[in-house]
């Protein structure tokens, strides 16, 4: 009976659980397939982003992670150390998971 409760547990958790959703300025990308692919993957890479959308030609990228395992300035701070582009913080958003 105890597992079971617990399994429950655990899966409310992952329902009701919120995203957090920042959206990054990216300066310094100069083409839209490799710079573009560089910053998706090492920003996928990260454990608890769920998703990374990256747009050349407004040189951004939408970042939606899980607030409980990462924060937004970690983010920014990989992508500034792994790559050669410059990284702000335009904004953060809360986001409900489904």
């Amino acid at each position: 009976m105890s597992k079971i409760a617990v399994l429950l547990f655990v899966l409310m958790s992952f329902l009701f659980a919120k995203d957090d959703k920042i959206n990054l300025k990216i300066e310094g990308m100069k083409c839209s397939y490799s710079c573009a692919d560089k910053v998706t993957k090492v920003v996928e890479n990260l454990k608890g982003v769920k998703d990374c959308e990256v747009d050349f030609a407004n040189s951004s990228a939408t970042v939606i992670f899980d607030k409980k395992r990462l924060d937004s300035k970690k983010i920014v701070d990989v992508l500034k150390n792994k790559t050669a582009y410059k990284v702000e913080v335009q904004t953060k958003n809360t986001v409900d998971s489904i």
